[in-house]
């Protein structure tokens, strides 16, 4: 440790600026106590964010909260008229209720603008709207018209925060886009991508009045797409992009149309939890969809993926050859998760890494398995063998372990059946459970898994 000291205190502070401004602007203010020397030079990092969570506290009243938010931006305003600094690289405000605060904010703008920001981002919504719910709230702020001269921005976050459509093009150097909490058209998706054609991340977050969902274009360059709890007017989602390596999707269910080159495709995370409902079908088309994404090496699926998939037209089949690498199951470990999970399995024969993210999900009711089985023997049977769990899957981490007889049986068989299984990683719920259950109380259950026998000799199994 001395001798990384000495190291730093060798550096001029123009280098340790430079250290500094990679840092995430919370970790730049805490160097300023490792010593008298350090105190000051993170006023001079290029990498700037105002959240005001770290100012208000959203369980006090809303007169509290108002004045909190005063001692916030004089903050906010403080900073910025003190800082030595030229260009900045980010520039990140986040506060809810901004329309007490308007000047202030303009003046925040101003400053990013004229230390030629290339990351702007301007978070004006409220932490307590629900995502998961059809509710649309109007923009609360108009984004100031010096921005759109600023031509050379090549990051920029919006939520809550309006703009015009037409300026919004003269952005030809963006390679990142956010938009949240907006009324946006499908016309201006589709001119965006035409007309930034250096853009690598589109991501869009409780957007609405969408018609549908489109994203292609000529010489398209994306390379990650994000729509999370968007409203779409048909529910129909088509995407050509030969460069995509991420693609993720949370919302209803949709109609998907997904073209993508498998030399670049890496992963994709799907997520229905906010579906209430399913059709005759249904499990088709969850089924085409996992075969448009079948590349991907990383794979994220949701408790309803794992009800409604295994009961399309391929129930016999139980699966395909999937590249996956490493697979995450958000799941309750419910028995109408079952086959949904060895249908993956059996579709994942280069599997290295499996995933169980444990916690409550919505379970569907008037369940009928495409075949007959005892769910209460569903992973003892000695019968049922997995390609991956015997020649390829290294870890398996089991995160929210609650001991329920359903968690133990599955883990039992990757610990039983698992040949080349290097590590079990179990982190214990810290829920209470519905019986009075607490943490040790489920530790002392996953310790029993120490004693189950195991097929693999190196296989390391450690609770937390």
């Amino acid at each position: 440790m001395a001798d990384n000291m000495d190291m730093f205190r060798k550096l001029s502070e123009h280098l340790i600026l430079i250290i500094i401004s990679f840092l995430p602007f919370k970790e730049a203010v805490r160097t300023s106590v490792l010593s008298k020397r350090w105190r000051y030079i993170w006023h001079g990092t290029r990498n700037i964010e105002f959240d005001e969570r770290a100012f208000v506290d959203f369980r006090d009243s809303q007169e509290m909260q108002a004045s909190q938010r005063r001692g916030f931006m004089d903050f906010a305003l403080q900073w910025i008229q003190n800082y030595q600094g030229r260009d900045i690289d980010k520039f990140q405000l986040t506060l809810s209720k901004p329309e007490n605060f308007n000047g202030d904010i303009q003046r925040c703008i101003s400053f990013a603008i004229t230390h030629n920001v290339k990351g702007l981002g301007l978070d004006f919504s409220d932490p307590t709207w629900a995502e998961d719910n059809l509710d649309n709230h109007a923009a609360l702020l108009d984004l100031p018209l010096n921005v759109f001269g600023h031509v050379f921005l090549e990051s920029i976050k919006l939520f809550s925060c309006n703009f015009r459509n037409s300026n919004f093009m003269n952005f030809r150097a963006l390679k990142q886009v956010s938009f949240g909490w907006l009324e946006l058209s499908l016309s201006f998706i589709e001119a965006l991508l035409k007309n930034c054609p250096l853009l690598e991340s589109l991501s869009l977050k409780k957007c609405w009045n969408l018609d549908h969902l489109k994203i292609s274009g000529q010489n398209l360059k994306l390379k990650s797409f994000v729509a999370d709890n968007c409203s779409l007017i048909s529910d129909e989602i088509v995407i050509d992009a030969p460069y995509l390596r991420f693609f993720k999707y949370s919302g209803k269910m949709a109609h998907f149309e997904i073209e993508i080159h498998r030399s670049h495709m890496e992963e994709a995370d799907l997520d229905f939890g906010i579906e209430f409902e399913h059709y005759d079908g249904i499990g088709t088309d969850l089924y085409n969809l996992l075969n448009q994404l079948y590349p991907v090496k990383v794979l994220t699926v949701c408790s309803f993926m794992l009800q409604f998939l295994p009961l399309g037209d391929e129930p016999v089949r139980m699966g395909f050859d999937m590249r996956i690498k490493h697979l995450t199951l958000k799941t309750c470990v419910h028995p109408f998760e079952f086959i949904g999970i060895r249908f993956l399995l059996n579709s994942s024969p280069y599997l290295e890494t499996l995933t169980l993210d444990i916690g409550p999900r919505r379970i569907f009711g008037g369940y009928r398995p495409p075949v007959r089985v005892n769910f209460n023997r569903f992973w003892l049977e000695r019968s049922i063998k997995y390609k991956c769990v015997k020649e390829s899957l290294k870890v398996v981490e089991a995160k929210g372990f609650k001991g329920t007889m359903h968690e133990l049986s599955l883990l039992a068989h990757m610990i039983i059946y698992g040949r080349v299984l290097e590590r079990v990683d179990v982190t214990v719920s810290k829920e209470e459970g519905d019986n009075g259950g607490n943490e040790n109380r489920y530790r002392e259950i996953a310790n029993a898994m120490l004693e189950f026998p195991r097929a693999s000799p190196i296989l390391q199994i450690s609770i937390k």
